[in-house]
């Protein structure tokens, strides 16, 4: 009986002890990456051994993709168990700070010598009302690519590409080629000027708005400022260029193949991103020699186009945000940044890897070199309901069936209606 009661109380003493012992279990990091397999594969393999060793943490990389990245983060944070490091698109930081799941790092950021390294415009992304939520892992400006064949053929300088509206006209003009009544070249590439795409045409829009003077809304109210004089002049412009490529009665008949019409020589000038620069480098580097960007960009007014930077975030709720830190740190150090992005076939954000990516695709030289002129694409409330209240009356006015005027005045109701429905 004694014996047993001997046992029953070293039973009771030790699962009280082991109750009030600090743990000693390892520090753990969730991190969700929207990056390619290669990218991730080189994370684990070349960064986390050393900082797991170093700071005695284990680390999970979550790939996720644009598809669910925001619901999983929302799911995870309802349970309670978010991730501490999440990755985010260019438009969706104010999406993120109204939910509530953003740490701000201004005071991680600014003692950090490292922050000069980072191209300004690709920090825009990341920022919001003064406040840092982010480091940009990648970096895309937009740019006019050209074909110098199409326009050494078509008797233009392939070394003076046109750098105004006016310029821009006139050449879309003539590197068109037809065959009777069908388009079987474009001077200038409407590959994404179709009534489905959204977030192209208002891209499109916004960019040459502001080369006009113009810009899209008020930042601090978001009243829509396009219904101006230079809204209707820019929307006025897109159907001149579009007339000059494809005129009324013409129907587009573009060359059947795969890829591109860029690539294919089907168009001429193509406003697009660093993809251009990497599928020439990978897959068609004969072409390498006849592409090139029109630097300056071209403009009106203002020379200027719009970049997007993607970036990681450290979730609000995460219990270890210093380690967090430390490890977004790593993950955007040059070397790191060098690597991530040649698996991706993306660009970096840091002025000291500029010489790496230019040596290694001479072709990303134009998109560094164009990073003075770009602007952050803006961030706004319910930005896909405003913009496709906006693409709707855009669209009108392309096909005709609405005057410029008056399809911005319609779209700028709908887009204060929309807004109004918010407060």
């Amino acid at each position: 009986m004694k014996r047993s009661i001997v046992i029953l109380m070293t039973v009771v003493m030790a699962v009280v002890v082991a109750f009030s012992l600090p743990a000693f279990s390892r520090e753990s990091l969730h991190v969700q990456l929207i990056l390619s397999p290669q990218a991730i594969a080189y994370i684990e393999e070349n960064i986390l051994p050393d900082f797991e060793t170093r700071y005695d943490v284990d680390v999970l990389i979550e790939p996720v993709g644009w598809h669910n990245r925001l619901e999983k983060v929302l799911i995870s944070t309802a349970g309670g168990a978010p991730p501490d490091i999440f990755m985010n698109g260019a438009e969706h930081v104010l999406e993120l700070v109204e939910l509530g799941v953003l740490h701000p790092i201004d005071r991680e950021w600014e003692s950090w010598d490292d922050r000069e390294d980072f191209f300004p415009a690709s920090l825009g992304s990341s920022t919001w009302k003064g406040h840092r939520y982010g480091v940009p892992v990648y970096t895309a400006p937009r740019v006019w690519w050209y074909r110098k064949d199409l326009f050494d053929q078509a008797g233009l300088d392939p070394e003076n590409p046109p750098n105004t509206w006016d310029g821009l006209l006139e050449a879309a003009k003539r590197l068109t080629r037809t065959d009777g009544d069908r388009i079987v070249r474009q001077g200038y590439d409407l590959s994404r000027w179709n009534p489905g795409d959204v977030f192209a045409g208002f891209q499109d829009y916004t960019v040459f708005l502001w080369q006009a003077g113009g810009e899209l809304f008020d930042p601090e109210t978001y009243e829509p400022r396009f219904y101006s004089s230079e809204g209707s002049e820019t929307l006025q412009f897109l159907i001149n260029l579009r007339d000059a490529v494809l005129p009324p009665g013409y129907q587009d008949a573009l060359p059947e193949g795969t890829g591109s019409p860029f690539f294919r020589g089907a168009s001429a000038i193509y406003l697009a991103g660093g993809w251009v620069a990497s599928e020439a480098h990978e897959l068609q580097p004969d072409l390498a020699e006849v592409i090139a960007a029109i630097y300056p960009p071209p403009g009106h007014r203002v020379q200027v186009s719009a970049v997007f930077s993607d970036w990681l975030a450290i979730h609000a709720q995460s219990p270890n945000k210093e380690l967090a830190w430390r490890l977004i740190q790593e993950l955007t150090s040059p070397e790191a940044l060098v690597e991530i992005n040649l698996r991706t076939g993306l660009l970096s954000p840091r002025r000291s890897t500029v010489d790496v990516f230019a040596e290694t695709n001479p072709l990303n030289a134009y998109l560094y070199m164009s990073m003075d002129y770009m602007r952050p694409f803006p961030v706004f409330p319910r930005s896909q309901d405003l913009m496709t209240a906006f693409h709707q009356e855009y669209a009108k006015a392309m096909a005709g069936t609405r005057g410029i005027e008056s399809a911005l005045e319609e779209a700028a109701r709908l887009w204060r209606s929309l807004l109004a429905e918010q407060q």
